[in-house]
């Protein structure tokens, strides 16, 4: 079996688990959950790695660490439903009508039900841990995995914050941006990762390394998304398009007002000072970005991180076929968001 055929059955693994939690919950509200996880009765192609990353990630954890995939399966859902619970919230808090090629659940049934429902993902993924005790685990490990993913869990939402608070303002600098990466993005990826350390009957110091990793991966990934919405002079993606309407202080926005003079930062409020933006003003925007060398930096930034990655992975004890295994996911992942 190859690497990535290994991936594929784990996605399908964590999708099986995930059917199962919702297959008696016949309530409206989990019609809602249902749709945004892609099985409504037009779904969207699903089950792929890259679109069950976290839960994929824990799984391949588990294995990595010497322990049974199947046994770390509970847990690969309940961090899937945290992510899901997050983006359901990103949706409404961005105002953004389309995830992906379909309308956003705040679009079809309204912001207030797609927070109770985003927030009933929340309580779903703690619920999920506790089915570790039918597949064999002790009641400490799974007391474990849930204080892991209610940690991870309370750093995204304050990720999210201080994303959110830097949409009106200018000042937000490259050490900040990172800060809100590390939790908005890197928390739930570094639970994934030190869950299938956890479920393996990795030491406290491995699983810490493992978190590491997989924080740095979530940083990686948001860096790399950013990257590739606005990869050259005036070339947006309609998701960049939003993100920058929205005054999203992406890394090559934040690297671009680190690097301007004077004049240049006043080049850059003549658009950020402004009320709104206006589609108009999203060629000239990107295109100002590139000249003050933001995304070069990020690039850098990027660059930066990935050996940080790589750091943590020698540093987590695994043995070589484990470091590969995870070194491998994280090209794998890096290749998806590419294509994004």
């Amino acid at each position: 079996m190859t690497t990535a055929t290994k991936f594929d059955d784990f996605a399908q693994m964590v999708d099986s688990e995930l059917k199962d939690l919702f297959a008696t919950r016949n309530l409206p509200l989990y019609d809602m959950m249902v749709y945004h996880l892609g099985w409504d009765e037009t779904p969207t192609p699903i089950s792929t790695p890259s679109q069950r990353s976290h839960g994929v990630l824990s799984v391949g954890s588990t294995l990595a660490n010497g322990g049974d995939p199947e046994v770390a399966i509970p847990a690969a859902a309940a961090v899937e439903l945290a992510d899901k619970f997050c983006e359901i919230h990103d949706d409404v808090q961005g105002g953004k009508p389309k995830r992906g090629d379909r309308d956003a659940v705040w679009w079809v049934w309204g912001p207030a039900q797609a927070i109770n429902t985003g927030d009933g993902m929340h309580a779903m993924a703690r619920l999920s841990l506790f089915r570790l005790l039918d597949r064999g685990v002790n009641s400490e490990t799974a007391f474990k995995a849930v204080q892991l993913l209610d940690e991870a869990s309370l750093l995204a939402c304050e990720g999210r914050f201080i994303d959110l608070q830097a949409q009106e303002r200018v000042d937000m600098t490259s050490t900040a941006y990172l800060k809100m990466a590390w939790d908005k993005e890197g928390a739930l990826y570094g639970c994934a990762a030190g869950l299938g350390g956890l479920i393996a009957g990795a030491d406290p110091e491995q699983i810490n390394a493992l978190r590491l990793f997989g924080s740095h991966l979530g940083t990686i990934f948001l860096i790399g998304k950013e990257l590739c919405q606005l990869d050259a002079v005036g070339s947006l993606s309609k998701k960049a398009d939003e993100d920058l309407m929205n005054k999203k202080k992406s890394l090559p926005v934040v690297m671009a007002f680190e690097n301007a003079t004077a004049s240049g930062r006043r080049k850059l409020g003549d658009y950020y000072f402004k009320r709104v933006l206006e589609p108009d003003d999203l060629p000239g925007l990107a295109e100002l970005v590139n000249e003050l060398g933001g995304t070069d930096s990020a690039r850098a930034v990027l660059e930066t991180e990935k050996s940080s990655a790589f750091t943590a992975l020698e540093s987590t004890g695994l043995n070589s076929e484990g470091k590969a295994l995870l070194a491998e996911y994280m090209s794998l992942m890096m290749e998806s968001t590419s294509a994004d």
